[in-house]
């Protein structure tokens, strides 16, 4: 009897804990990175350009396709998860080093980056190919759970654990290097958690063929996506469905800490608390909420309510920019609305890319459209601090908001095309 046919199968628990993992060395860089430096008074447009550009590395990861795919899918995700432990864990040491090498720490920054894609791709390819589409959809909304949880820990965790580190006399080199520290260990706990539920699963054997041919097998699953009647639809969900929160999401750990005019004026700690709370209750229940529309309605009939509830919340953020009087309960209570709308609209997205990258060639077709999606989330760094130093915070967020009308037309678009779904 094999070991996995004798062992309980724990795909919720595989699923939690990998994308928890796999969220971790975007949230170091999506919001730890740009507080600490905000904290060292870098501009906005400084900042967002930085993490643009190590965001943008992890388009590369369909070019590491035809690598991964020589290594057995478990182990390879498992070895990939420790050895990006062992480099947050490095990175911690760079930063508290007496004389902080910055060629060093922005190599451990990059090769984060491209392991961390590696890693992607090997996930999110044994994803879609070991489990079929009820058992995806019944697990879209702990993935995507799992994910923001995991952006939620080592992101606004990260940063509170600093603040908190430096209350207590240390300087911001070191009280950030102890919070890599804590970004280590919980990487590699739950790399102990996926192992666990990986046990129960069915082991894929490394792909034999050479590069070359495994390169050629890549060239016929874009050929067959670009064939795809779909794929229009489903590029214009990637580029525009949430055009709106991501344009905020550049923007809104500067705004929430920023003491300039229209800024909210948060501390460190505040903010961090303030996202940590809304966040775990607002995903968990935006998850739910996504996942149950999704299985009543259909993906195709889901994808236009949603649509519109993810875009909602920027008229409420640019409302705080305008009127900068608010208390926390106020700031508080739009941000879970702003989590739980997100995590009840990426439902929709994210089941739209796995039902169109099913079928064979699944892990290439899923790593190409998921490229489309990392340059869909981080090319607006690239403009978006600048703009928003234009603007000036209020005007960024309705301009933000004005992407709805895009988003909402992608979905309606697209609805026809998942109407079997």
């Amino acid at each position: 009897m094999s070991e996995a046919a004798a062992l309980p199968r724990r795909a919720w628990l595989w699923v939690t804990a990998a994308y928890l993992f796999q969220s971790i060395p975007a949230a170091v860089r999506d919001e730890a990175l740009p507080i600490a430096l905000k904290n060292t008074g870098y501009a906005d447009k400084d900042i967002t350009q930085a993490v643009a550009t190590l965001g943008l590395i992890f388009g590369f990861k369909i070019l590491l396709a035809p690598l991964v795919a020589a290594f057995r899918p478990r182990a390879f995700i498992l070895f990939a998860e420790l050895a990006i432990s062992v480099l947050l864990g490095g990175l911690a040491l760079q930063v508290a080093a007496d004389h902080p090498s910055s060629p060093a720490i922005i190599g451990c920054l990059v090769l984060l980056s491209f392991i961390a894609a590696a890693h992607d791709f090997a996930l999110d390819g044994y994803f879609v190919s070991a489990l079929d589409d009820r058992t995806r959809a019944t697990h879209a909304g702990l993935l995507n759970f799992a994910s923001k949880l995991g952006m939620v820990l080592a992101g606004p965790g990260l940063i509170w654990l600093a603040g908190r580190i430096m209350d207590h006399g240390p300087q911001s080199a070191d009280a950030w290097s102890w919070a890599l520290i804590a970004a280590a260990l919980l990487a590699l706990l739950a790399t102990s958690a996926n192992a666990l539920g990986l046990r129960g699963e069915s082991e894929q054997a490394a792909d034999g063929r050479t590069i070359a041919d495994r390169f050629r097998e890549m060239r016929q699953g874009l050929l067959s996506l670009s064939v795809d009647p779909r794929l229009f639809a489903v590029l214009g969900l990637i580029l525009f469905y949430r055009a709106s929160e991501i344009h905020m999401a550049r923007i809104l750990p500067l705004f929430a800490t920023s003491t300039n005019p229209g800024g909210l004026s948060l501390g460190n700690e505040t903010y961090a608390v303030m996202r940590i709370a809304t966040a775990v209750f607002g995903l968990a229940l935006g998850g739910i909420l996504g996942s149950q529309v999704v299985a009543r309605l259909g993906l195709g009939r889901s994808l236009l309510p949603l649509g519109i509830a993810m875009h909602a919340p920027l008229a409420a953020i640019a409302w705080l920019a305008a009127d900068g009087s608010h208390d926390l309960t106020v700031i508080g209570t739009v941000f879970f609305i702003e989590y739980l709308a997100y995590g009840a609209g990426m439902c929709a997205l994210l089941l739209a890319m796995m039902k169109l990258a099913s079928g064979p060639g699944a892990a290439i077709r899923y790593a190409a459209l998921s490229t489309f999606a990392l340059l869909a989330n981080y090319l607006p760094g690239l403009w978006a601090g600048s703009l928003s130093d234009r603007l000036g915070y209020a005007h960024y967020f309705l301009f933000a908001l004005s992407l709805a009308i895009p988003g909402i037309l992608s979905a309606w678009f697209a609805k026809r095309h998942f109407q079997e779904a």
